[in-house]
């Protein structure tokens, strides 16, 4: 029998998140010193209004965050900060280890390169050896599932597929930080599902920091050990849950159906605020 989802409503900014119980898998739960550290950070366009204020968060290495909110609220801005593709007006944002690896919903994968190509392609930027590329890309798309299809071009994969091979390019940046910006979005919900269970399984066995952004709730309950709910603008963490149980989860399981109820009454609840 599934074990019940717990979850902790904490409905001030966040700072600091509670540790997983003990019982899963030491590489997704052995968590460590602050992963991603973020600090009074705001941000707007020019001068425009603020669309992030006062965000305030602490994720811990080996966490898998999913960072929720609706449309325009500022959850892909968030993520591009911390990937420091753009800068913050104020407040400061420190990744521990460096740099990030950033995974979006568009593949992007060179249409004249393989799938193994392109994995080498993040491999060579890195400074691998050459005689070394091939077997480390074989053996990514082999992490994922794909190591069959690593001679095949883009054209010849499905949007899976295709997402599969962006996921192992994006661990081929060899960073402890993985940041995804709604990969799954544009893919059915079948598919979908399959994925999920391809990144639950890659984040276990390889111990990263994910920070996931989605506005799909289900998504959210089904993947992240703490889920962050960002008000619209300005974008601001206004709730938090924290899933205790570290076991997996299946979408369509009466937990997650649970917590996908929850989280989407707080979400009906800040977007009515709003539009007051």
């Amino acid at each position: 029998m599934t074990s019940p989802v717990r979850t902790l409503v904490v409905t001030a900014p966040v700072q600091t998140a509670e540790p997983a119980a003990a019982g899963g898998e030491a590489a997704a739960t052995d968590l460590g010193p602050a992963a991603i550290m973020i600090e009074s950070l705001g941000k707007r366009y020019g001068t425009g209004p603020l669309v992030l204020d006062d965000i305030n968060l602490s994720i811990e290495a080996g966490q898998f965050v999913c960072l929720l909110g609706a449309s325009g609220c500022g959850k892909s801005t968030l993520l591009n900060i911390i990937a420091g593709l753009e800068k913050p007006t104020e407040g400061a944002v420190t990744v521990a280890s460096g740099k990030a690896a950033v995974m979006f919903q568009d593949a992007a994968l060179f249409p004249w390169l393989t799938a193994g190509r392109n994995v080498e392609l993040a491999l060579k930027l890195r400074g691998v050896p050459r005689k070394e590329r091939r077997t480390e890309a074989l053996e990514l798309l082999d992490l994922v599932n794909l190591a069959d299809a690593s001679d095949k071009r883009p054209h010849e994969l499905s949007g899976g597929m295709r997402q599969r091979v962006a996921l192992a390019r994006s661990l081929a940046q060899d960073r402890k930080v993985l940041l995804m910006d709604e990969p799954f979005a544009a893919l059915d919900a079948i598919t979908r599902d399959l994925l999920h269970e391809e990144l639950e399984r890659v984040w276990r066995q390889t111990g990263r920091t994910i920070v996931f952004v989605t506005h799909n709730v289900r998504e959210a309950a089904r993947l992240g050990q703490r889920i962050l709910l960002m008000s619209s603008r300005p974008g601001r963490i206004v709730n938090e849950w924290t899933i205790t149980d570290t076991g997996s989860r299946r979408i369509e399981s009466p937990e997650v159906a649970r917590l996908g109820d929850e989280i989407t009454d707080q979400l009906r609840e800040e977007i009515r605020r709003n539009a007051a």
